[in-house]
């Protein structure tokens, strides 16, 4: 079988992989150029794929991405094709579950009113805490990092409700899942409404300004999941007009958000550039679900992380 890796990945995990399967032909293109006249007799492909490499690919059967999010992946000739997809979800759950409960406890404490003043070099220790024991997360999508995130919610005894469209059953730390058409319920009870779905066709601008005037006027809104499923100037109003109390954001409509976006100096808020899932071993975990993936496939059974490509996830 032939394995067409592109763009490049280091040689410390092409050697994992050969490692794993010595048997593999593993061709490397350095260009498009190449991987276009390489890619003609490949079984599988690690990378991005793209309308010109697919219909130049004659025995492609398999694609497995290095990200989660799949929108660049879903165009209409992949999803007309009987080659499958795969990603790598899974492996940010507890990076970015963290960094959901860095941004609540930031909250909760009043750190981004006194990280401004620190920078003021101003003594003031007035402002309101907030007790986590008394607040309800709700969380929008109970996928990998939604129910890393619940978890988490336990010690701090935070009440967490979900909705997602697929998950019916709580998993730890989840008192009630609900289906996506309860959404208004989730967004009036919660006091940290937390975003973790992934980008597809039900998500897209899933919150605007009639999901902002639902929320309480003390919640908080944090998104890691997609920039697209939050109007962002939609968002921006209601900060602006103090709707909503606060929010932190990962991801963002417009990416880079632009140096002079009113979000910037805002005090409610905390921005971070798209980072929540770095952290150590990503890399190595990826190779861990593509090398298991690639044994899977080679034996005929279902791939680990197989994405349903009319879902997007």
């Amino acid at each position: 079988m032939k394995l067409l890796i592109y763009p490049d990945i280091s040689d410390q995990d092409v050697l994992r992989i050969e490692a794993s399967f010595p048997e593999l032909d593993i061709i490397r293109p350095r260009s498009e150029g190449e991987a276009l006249a390489y890619i003609v007799d490949a079984d599988m492909m690690y990378g991005t794929i793209t309308p010109a490499l697919l219909m130049t690919a004659q025995h492609l059967k398999w694609v497995q991405a290095n990200c989660i999010g799949m929108e660049h992946y879903i165009f209409p000739e992949l999803l007309e094709s009987p080659v499958l997809l795969s990603n790598v979800r899974g492996v940010f759950s507890d990076h970015i579950a963290n960094q959901v409960w860095a941004y609540i406890l930031a909250f909760s404490r009043g750190l981004p009113r006194y990280i401004r003043r620190q920078v003021n070099r101003e003594w003031n220790p007035e402002g309101a805490t907030i007790h986590l024991g008394d607040q309800t997360i709700g969380i929008i999508g109970l996928g990998g990092i939604g129910r890393e995130v619940a978890r988490r919610a336990v010690p701090f005894g935070s009440r967490v409700i979900a909705v997602d469209p697929g998950v019916f059953e709580p998993s730890e730390g989840v008192e009630a899942v609900w289906p996506l058409e309860r959404l208004d319920d989730l967004l009036k009870t919660s006091d940290f409404v937390v975003i973790c779905a992934p980008h597809s066709p039900e998500t897209e601008k899933l919150i605007g300004a009639a999901q902002f005037n639902r929320m309480k006027s003390t919640g908080y809104l944090i998104n890691i999941g997609r920039g697209i499923i939050v109007d962002l100037q939609a968002l921006t109003s209601a900060l602006q007009q103090r709707q909503i109390a606060g929010a932190a954001l990962d991801v963002y409509e417009i990416e880079p958000l632009p140096s002079d976006h009113p979000l910037w100096g805002m005090d409610q808020v905390i921005l971070t550039p798209h980072m929540a899932g770095h952290g150590p071993f990503v890399q190595d975990r990826r190779m861990d679900v593509f090398i298991e993936n690639i044994k899977r496939f080679m034996l005929g059974k279902d791939l680990l992380t197989q994405v349903d490509k009319l879902q997007w996830f």
